[in-house]
């Protein structure tokens, strides 16, 4: 067993040709992104988990806010700006439209506890369909995250997990998208290698990377419940997930929406905890209730899909910003820093990956919190490595899509070259 170590792709990429013969392209920043994808036969396939998943043609929606409570929340609506005044009670005294339901066998759910939860309370559709606006007036209303964050967020989700043509996305399997290939739980985009409590796709025989792995989450438990979740710990606990991936994981790969586990990693102290005393309490209760846990008798861990907002649970008083995200972000990179690529077939056969003007064997060109965030959106925009050997060809709807919410303020705020010729 050994931590991770760097090799140069380029180098390491020719005795690997005749079972990989697209690596030489991919190392030297070339190759047809469609012609790469429709050739290789990836191990990454998606492989049945033994059911089906449900369909559903008309979406219920979200339950409607009130009028009642417009002071109650942030009073975001129809995916504007909301006042981001939190540290209020969620679901507000009263507010039985969003009060929890427990999920049917026919509701969607996925990787994301935060969406769950979000999809039990009907604050998004609770058939797990949801949609760009959806998104961004729950992630305010609830979480009190800032405009900036819910719809950088919802906008990358919907790119590269959903529908761009009609702004929808599934939180889970895709559930009767028209698009093929989405849906949260899709490997390697959103959902990832090394995630905080779920296991690695290809260690899971159905590939089920998506449903909360007790062994797990009550490592991140025992990591980090003492030292209420802070950066620093949830940092090392991510460093920690990697070099398990690594030393067990042939198929691993650490790309770049990794940066995105650490942003989650985060969810516990920024987005989790309960504000009710104006200050983030981050609680072992309130993080089962969040990833849908329950304590056995013997101790561990097990999952029971009733993701939930916790008794009493008071939201952060202040908005979270997208800049303040990526400054936690560049913190924990910085701390323990890991490399970009992933194994070639068995454990540790780490090799570092190369994204041309972004990433060189592996280590990022820019680390810097702007560094991080125009990665993230360079990716989606031009097209996102899903493994060492393949890319995904971008389509114009989803292109399009991206830069019409995200162009404006990512010239201005981040310095982001954007569009296709960045």
């Amino acid at each position: 067993m050994r931590t991770f170590t760097s090799l140069s792709l380029a180098a390491a990429v020719l005795p690997l040709s005749s079972a990989y013969p697209w690596a030489l392209n991919i190392a030297n920043g070339e190759g047809n992104a469609a012609e790469i994808s429709a050739t290789v036969t990836s191990t990454l396939s998606k492989r049945a988990d033994g059911g089906t998943c449900p369909v559903h043609l008309l979406r219920k929606g979200a339950a409607p806010y009130s009028d009642v409570y417009p002071s109650k929340y942030t009073g975001a609506k129809n995916g504007l700006p909301g006042t981001g005044r939190g540290g209020v009670l969620v679901p507000a005294k009263g507010d039985t439209a969003h009060a929890y339901v427990k999920p049917s066998a026919s509701d969607v759910r996925g990787p994301c506890p935060g969406l769950n939860t979000l999809a039990n309370h009907n604050f998004i559709s609770h058939d797990g369909q949801t949609t760009f606006t959806e998104m961004v007036d729950a992630a305010q209303n609830v979480y009190n995250w800032k405009y900036d964050l819910a719809t950088f967020v919802a906008t990358v989700g919907v790119a590269q997990d959903g529908d761009p043509l009609t702004q929808t996305m599934s939180i889970g399997c895709a559930g009767g998208l028209p698009k093929s290939g989405t849906g949260l739980q899709t490997h390697n985009k959103f959902e990832v290698d090394a995630s905080l409590a779920r296991t690695d796709y290809a260690l899971s025989p159905t590939g089920d990377a998506y449903t909360v792995n007790g062994t797990l989450f009550g490592e991140m438990i025992d990591t980090c419940a003492d030292q209420k979740f802070s950066l620093e710990c949830m940092a090392k606990y991510n460093q920690q997930r990697f070099n398990e991936s690594l030393n067990t994981n042939g198929q691993f790969f650490n790309g770049p929406f990794t940066f995105f586990v650490l942003g989650t990693s985060l969810l516990p102290m920024d987005s989790f905890a309960n504000f009710k005393s104006g200050t983030g309490n981050p609680t072992v209760s309130d993080m089962a209730a969040f990833w849908g846990v329950s304590q056995q008798s013997d101790g561990s861990w097990k999952y029971n899909r009733n993701e939930k907002l916790p008794q009493d649970w008071y939201n952060r008083p202040e908005a979270l910003s997208l800049p303040f995200i990526a400054d936690q972000v560049f913190e924990q990179y910085g701390l323990y820093p890991t490399y970009l690529g992933g194994n070639t077939g068995e454990p540790n056969t780490f090799v570092g990956l190369n994204y041309p003007g972004f990433i060189e064997d592996g280590t990022l060109q820019d680390a810097s919190p702007n560094g991080i965030i125009c990665l993230l959106y360079q990716t989606v925009a031009i097209g996102v490595p899903t493994s060492l050997l393949q890319t995904l060809a971008q389509v114009s709807p989803a292109l399009d899509f991206l830069q019409s919410k995200l162009n404006s303020g990512f010239t201005a705020n981040f310095g982001c070259k954007t569009g296709q010729n960045a």
